[in-house]
């Protein structure tokens, strides 16, 4: 199965279209598409016909890239709640009974 998703293929003569016509094809081919994310190829086989292919970026695979951040984003949270977790509990371990914090301060009354 393919799976590259829906695209439209343009083909331009390289004798009668320039590379500027062909640029301002494709801002003209982003512009038909406003909602849709776009990402144009442009081309030359090896015939001389320029091939403009635009590929869109599908839906479930836009919406699973973010699902993907977002929970990449919650993993580094409950890691980094874990080691301060993991620190306080093992500074409460290292105490000794009597003990109290070092503040480094002499205040007098």
């Amino acid at each position: 199965m393919n799976n590259e998703g829906k695209c439209i293929e343009y083909y331009f003569d390289s004798k009668t279209f320039t590379k500027d016509q062909l640029v301002k094809s494709i801002e003209d081919a982003k512009t038909e598409f406003p909602n849709k994310k776009v990402e144009p190829n442009l081309f030359l086989n090896q015939w001389g016909v320029y091939i403009l292919k635009i590929n869109f970026k599908d839906k479930i695979e836009y919406v699973s890239d973010f699902k993907e951040k977002r929970k990449n984003k919650k993993v580094l949270l409950l890691t980094e709640k874990n080691r301060k977790a993991s620190e306080k509990r093992t500074s409460l371990l290292n105490r000794k009974y009597g003990q109290y914090k070092k503040t480094g301060e002499y205040k007098p009354i």
